[in-house]
């Protein structure tokens, strides 16, 4: 080959590792822009505050919501604090407002079917200070509090010592523990659970209750 012609071939491999990196993306860059999808596209998800959610009858104000459970019909319950609207911890009190009662149930699209709590009855204390709701497999209710001394407890009510037990309607069943005692303390203490926060039911080793 003459030298003209390998100038030529020279030259024009030159060029061709010029243009191709130009004229094309890098494989990498297309990779990184399909994996970082930007917010509300494709990304992360966003979420709306539903104000029609739940549909709480207008008599009623529900005070702070302390938890939510679902039941096997998908139906949702909300435990509130009526005394959390007398005894607020950062805003004025609202001694007009009806307190909604402590235990509500609605529909998956949130409409109300009941409601149900706040008194004492036979057997047990209502919570003071209304902290965790669980329905169990077979559709009772379970209601824990945890006012211990002044922390949780601002309309200084009995402390809270115990797990409560209901029907879907509202009928006691059982308590676990025993509430307003204040001079047992520590591990020995056979009738104070200390302020319950939470309950979980096994099937297998709950037949009996």
């Amino acid at each position: 080959m003459k030298w003209n012609g390998w100038i030529g071939f020279i030259f024009a491999g030159i060029v061709l590792q010029w243009v191709i990196p130009h004229s094309t993306k890098p494989v990498f860059g297309q990779v990184a822009s399909a994996q970082a999808p930007h917010i509300g596209e494709g990304g992360l998800p966003q979420f709306e505050k539903d104000l029609t959610f739940p549909k709480v009858p207008s008599k009623w104000r529900m005070g702070f919501g302390s938890d939510v459970a679902v039941d096997a019909q998908d139906h949702i319950w909300i435990l509130s604090r009526p005394h959390s609207l007398a005894h607020p911890r950062s805003t004025p009190p609202d001694l007009v407002s009806i307190p909604a009662p402590p235990v509500m149930e609605f529909d998956n699209e949130g409409n109300f079917i009941q409601a149900w709590g706040g008194e004492s009855g036979p057997g047990y204390q209502w919570p003071s200070n209304e902290h965790s709701i669980t329905v169990d497999y077979k559709g009772f209710v379970w209601i824990l509090g945890n006012a211990d001394g002044k922390m949780n407890n601002p309309a200084s009510l009995p402390n809270d010592n115990q797990v409560l037990k209901f029907t879907r309607d509202g009928k006691f069943v059982m308590a676990i523990g025993q509430s307003g005692q204040t001079g047992q303390t520590g591990s020995n203490a056979t009738e104070v659970l200390k302020g319950g926060t939470s309950v979980r039911v096994y099937p297998k080793t709950t037949k009996s209750l």
